[in-house]
Order: structure tokens, then sequence, then C-alpha cells
């Protein structure tokens, strides 16, 4: 598969134009709010896109961890498990299904009134939190490209994208214990999550996270 067709492919799934929607929106905002003088640009912008460039990578990491491995609960005698959590044990299951590669739209939404709003708490300014959210969204964008290539026939070429692909696919068919980043590769070594793959053994659970291998949404 070449660059363009994973390209090709890729636009006809909804979850890009819906970041990209939203990355737009946001963006739109603060230009609106900047051109008709409400509340021009200022250098506290810079430093809010700095921190999430910076912090964004190591939500990738503990979001996978952590969230989307979150495994089940029992609650009052009923086990019960997230829907980004069975979502993402059926990705395990079927990772070359692009159904459960990309992101479903309900979390999409879900994740951008959580931000929108935690945005705002943090900064009190409808300005600078357009700005934390379209950093936000453009960084998503980068990630559903990043992680839906990984999962096409695509041949890595640049040696850093090469990392990103050979400690993704390292996980879903060597140790799902294993190789949570992703825009960043180095933050598997930086957390003890990237060993040497030759001394770990193959998972028997990588491909059902330890679920119902024949359980549907």
């Amino acid at each position: 598969m070449t660059l363009g067709a994973a390209f090709r492919y890729f636009v006809t799934h909804p979850s890009p134009w819906l970041l990209l929607a939203i990355c737009s929106s946001f963006w739109g905002t603060r230009a609106y709010l900047a051109l008709t003088g409400q509340d021009p640009f200022n250098s506290v912008e810079l430093y809010v896109a700095f921190g999430i460039l910076i912090y964004w990578p190591f939500q990738e990491w503990w979001m996978h961890k952590w969230l989307l491995h979150f495994g089940t609960i029992k609650i009052f005698g009923k086990t019960f498990e997230p829907h980004f959590a069975k979502t993402h044990r059926f990705h395990h299951e079927e990772p070359e299904n692009m159904k459960f590669t990309f992101l479903p739209a309900a979390h999409i939404l879900s994740s951008l009134v959580v931000f929108t709003g935690v945005g705002y708490l943090v900064t009190s300014s409808i300005a600078h939190t357009a700005v934390f959210m379209g950093c936000a969204s453009l960084s998503t964008l980068l990630y559903e490209w990043t992680h839906y290539l990984t999962h096409t026939r695509y041949k890595p070429r640049g040696k850093y994208y090469r990392r990103i692909w050979q400690l993704h696919r390292w996980h879903h068919y060597k140790h799902e214990g294993y190789w949570f980043s992703f825009t960043v590769p180095y933050l598997d070594g930086w957390f003890g999550t990237g060993p040497d793959p030759k001394g770990v053994e193959r998972s028997p659970t990588a491909r059902t996270l330890g679920g119902d291998p024949h359980e549907q949404l």
C-alpha cells in the first residue's frame, strides 16, 4: 500500500472529518475573537499551545495503559466493562478491522465536552480555551492518522515512524502489557513499558485481553 492509497482510505471514515471540524471550529473561534478586537492574540496562548503539545504524548501513554486496558470491575455483584475498554478489546481481537481502529464518534464527542470544560475551568477564557482545544483536537487527529497507518499494509520508511510501527505491532502481537506509547515512542523506555521484545514471552491474551472473544458490541 502506498501512502497516498492509505490517505484516500483514511478520509473515507467519519472520525478524521469530525476531528477536523472540531479543530477548525476552535481555531475559527479564536481567529474571530482576535479579528473583531474582542480578545487579541497574546503570548499566554503560546504557553498554552506549547503545554498541550508537550502533554499530549504522555496522555496517549497513560490513557492507553490505564483506560483502554481498564478491564472489568464488579458493581453490586455485576461485572461491568466500560464501552471504551470493550471497544479497545475488540480492536485487539481484530487489529486489521478498521471498524475498531478509528476512534468512535461517541468517544470523540464525550471527550470534546470534558476537555472543553477542563480548558475553560483552567483558563477562564474562551480565547485560551479555543487555543487549548484547537491544539488538543489537532493532536488527536495526528494520533488518529498515525494509529490508523500502523494497521494498514503501508510499510514504514522513516526511522522514527518505523519505531512507532514496531512498538505498536509488538503491543498487539507480542504482549498487551507493554509498548503503550504512540506519537513519541520513547515514552515506553522512560516509563519501563518498553522492554527488549526478545526477552518477553508471547502473551496468550494479547488478542483477547482476557475477555470473551465471541462477545459482540
